[in-house]
């Protein structure tokens, strides 16, 4: 590393440090800290919610994919595009409702207190795990690079986070959001050019790898769609992405903050695909394909540009880690710190509440991303656990009056447990039943549950979905 390199390192964790610093000094209370009083601009939004997306997991995750597959690995990333953009459209403005703070807290609205409670235990689950995963992703830059103990690494990096996200919560978030996802992006586009001039350029890497490498048409549709839903189920029903839409200033920008994340991720997912495949041909039998973007960034990024480029690897898993964390937070203090904790918390009371939950959150996340290895795995295990659980119940419930509380309860522990049984006994590393992926089949299931015993049972009162046209 040279002099400039540790300069420019410096400087992206000093810039980070300061903006959260100077945003601590904007919160006031509790509404400040989860929802930055309820007034982020289309710009505020749509930057931070790119930044939360493109985070450390996505990056390293992809490009070990793509490393793996090749260049069609690129649908992993472009799978969200649809995602993004139908959710804008058809789903942002309608979720963001006065007086939410969770996207939890819904389900009682809609439902009723067992259904959110439940939801929200599964959506913490997930989080503990997709917080991991950054923390992982950063910890492996430093190990990689710097030549940091792993246990050391994934400390600093936790520690680091933990303390401007808890300072200064949403206002925090976004603001450092901004910055890193400049950094990020310009990162990419510096870091793909030189990836592939040193694999001797598209001619060599097509020497250098097999022709499938380079066919877009090496994942089969099915597998895509599969991909495209997995998506949906993330972006509808995570904290990290609702807790934006309900700090938007209005429903417009709302919509906004999702369909330009997803224009964003047709440029950014080929970026990080082309990265992968040319790690493939630097450095092939790579034992933890996980290590490649590290290495690559360790031996051929010339020095001077080694540290934007390495200051991007953690800014991506910065911008998610805090985002994830915060939600954590949010979710823990609102769903079940004030209902079943302390009824008769004052906002006083919960703002101090909230930051100390916010570091233990960080140190559990920590240890768990200790023992993990398998990027892409746990994401998709997080997602298992919670979003396919909760999507029926959500879309259904905004969009059908006759869906009732039992219905929903219904649908979510049997999808949780349908999905878990089909992950370990039927899936293996091909698809399920009919051909059909866990998540998918678990959330088919689920909806014909939720639609079965809605019809069977008693229809909700007309409290519990007149509160939807607000």
């Amino acid at each position: 590393m040279s002099v400039l390199d540790i300069l420019v390192i410096i400087a992206v964790f000093g810039l980070t440090a300061y903006v959260g610093y100077r945003s601590s000094k904007q919160v006031k209370d509790i509404d400040d800290f989860t929802l930055a009083g309820s007034k982020l601009g289309k710009l505020q939004a749509g930057f931070s919610m790119a930044a939360t997306e493109f985070g450390g997991s996505s990056l390293v995750g992809t490009m070990a994919f793509c490393y793996a597959v090749g260049i069609s690995g690129a649908w992993w990333s472009w799978s969200a595009v649809p995602a993004l953009i139908l959710l804008g459209i058809f789903f942002a403005g309608k979720i963001k409702l006065p007086g939410m703070v969770t996207i939890t807290e819904f389900f009682e609205k809609r439902y009723d207190k067992r259904t959110r409670t439940f939801s929200t235990i599964m959506h913490l689950l997930e989080t503990s795990l997709q917080i991991s995963t950054q923390f992982l992703v950063g910890a492996t830059a430093l190990h990689g690079i710097l030549g940091i103990p792993k246990i050391l690494s994934i400390a600093i990096t936790v520690i680091f986070v933990m303390l401007y996200t808890a300072g200064g919560g949403l206002i925090a978030v976004v603001n450092t959001d901004i910055l890193q996802f400049i950094v990020v992006v310009v990162s990419a586009f510096i870091a793909a050019p030189i990836a592939v001039h040193s694999a001797g350029g598209f001619e060599g890497m097509q020497r250098a790898l097999p022709a499938e490498f380079f066919n877009f048409g090496q994942v089969d549709v099915q597998t895509i769609i599969s991909w495209c839903l997995f998506s949906a189920f993330v972006y509808a029903t995570n904290q990290h992405y609702i807790q934006r839409l309900l700090a938007s200033k209005d429903k417009k920008t709302a919509r906004f903050s999702f369909v330009f994340t997803g224009g964003c991720y047709i440029v950014y997912g080929l970026l990080i695909a082309i990265i992968g495949v040319a790690i493939a041909v630097l450095l092939p039998g790579l034992k933890d394909a996980n290590m490649g973007y590290a290495l690559l960034i360790k031996n051929y990024i010339p020095a001077g540009i080694r540290g934007v480029i390495l200051g991007g690897l953690f800014a991506a898993s910065m911008s998610t880690a805090d985002s994830i964390l915060l939600s954590a937070s949010t979710l823990f203090v609102n769903d079940l710190y004030i209902p079943y904790i302390n009824k008769k918390s004052t906002k006083e009371n919960e703002l101090k509440v909230i930051k100390m939950v916010t570091v233990i959150v960080s140190i559990l996340a920590g240890i768990i991303s200790i023992f993990s290895e398998n990027i892409i795995s746990l994401m998709y295990l997080s997602g298992l656990l919670y979003s396919t659980a909760v999507f029926a119940p959500l879309i259904a419930g905004l969009y059908w009056k006759r869906i009732n509380a039992k219905g929903a309860f219904a649908a979510m522990v049997s999808t949780v447990a349908i999905g878990i049984f089909s992950e370990l006994f039927l899936a293996g590393k091909a698809p399920g039943i009919l051909g059909m992926p866990s998540n998918i089949l678990a959330c088919i299931s689920g909806f014909i549950i939720l639609v079965v015993v809605s019809m069977l049972t008693k229809a909700p009162g007309r409290e519990k979905v007149d509160f939807l046209n607000q």
